[in-house]
């Protein structure tokens, strides 16, 4: 009669003990499901989850807590460091029965309960989110290229057809990456949803064929504008041409769209030659 109540009570023992050892180790399962289940390639670009090992603080912790006097007591705890992430239920088991039996020496002011309950309930596990893209890891890349990543990111995976409002995405961009890349892909994305782009950069205004460019003027001595406003703006396509009127005493009205491109933006004739080669214009 006693026997089979000593067992029965090893038994919920043992059944706690997994409960607790399962829910110690449901991170790391889960984080694998979703590192499996969330890879994503997509035009060039590359997206993973990895689960990183805290085998430092694994290490801290037990270094702190656990008596390492002589060789088998520290060949124990690097034992434990080196064979957790392998394995980690089998050992997190195997550590909590030797706590319980008093099988580990621990230091003054630890107790197997506190040291077990810390343990368990610390999770030495983290998942990093990787992105690489054209073989450059997200951290190696450029300033530019991780803006240009970011862009990739929040319209290649967003299923919203709103307007976008970018600001100087050429930002750290070389100009080959521009017009290969930066320009490219916005011609491309533009089919499927309105981009409204600020931009310093005439690549960015004539090689994507910008359908309608604003203009901006702040008010000043030399680039007035009507009624003293501070801000005006004009608007029109490319192909808005009007050479200067040094008659005009509004900056905005004295001139076409075209010959404001080409004051304003960084290297805007040049942009106008390439388009008017490309798509064999003649003037």
């Amino acid at each position: 009669m006693m026997q089979s109540k000593i067992d029965k009570i090893l038994q919920q023992q043992n059944n706690s003990i997994l409960q607790i050892i399962n829910a110690h180790c449901s991170f790391k399962k889960s984080a694998n499901q979703v590192s499996e289940q969330l890879s994503i390639s997509y035009d060039g670009l590359d997206i993973h989850i990895d689960i990183n090992f805290h085998k430092k603080d694994l290490q801290d912790f037990l270094e702190t807590r656990l008596n390492q006097r002589g060789y088998e007591r520290q060949g124990y705890l690097q034992e434990l460091l080196n064979n957790y992430d392998e394995n980690n239920e089998s050992n997190s088991n195997a550590f909590l029965k030797d706590l319980l039996t008093g099988d580990v020496l621990l230091k003054n002011g630890y107790d197997a309960q506190n040291v077990a309950v810390e343990f368990l309930s610390r999770n030495w596990y983290s998942l990093n989110y990787g992105i690489t893209y054209q073989a450059d890891t997200f951290a190696n890349m450029s300033e530019g290229k991780q803006a240009f990543v970011i862009l990739k990111l929040l319209l290649d995976f967003s299923d919203k057809r709103c307007p976008i409002l970018i600001d100087q995405p050429e930002d750290s961009l070389d100009n080959r990456a521009i017009y290969n890349e930066l320009v490219a892909y916005i011609k491309r994305k533009k089919r499927e949803r309105q981009i409204i782009l600020v931009t310093h950069n005439s690549n960015v205004v004539v090689s994507a064929d910008a359908e309608n460019v604003i203009v901006a003027n702040q008010n000043g001595t030399d680039s007035p504008n009507w009624g003293g406003f501070k801000f005006q703006y004009i608007h029109g396509a490319l192909e808005n041409t009007k050479c200067k009127d040094k008659t005009d005493s509004q900056i905005l009205s004295s001139q076409g769209i075209r010959e404001h491109i080409c004051d304003i933006l960084e290297g805007g004739r040049e942009a106008f030659k390439k388009r008017e080669q490309k798509y064999g214009f003649r003037r």
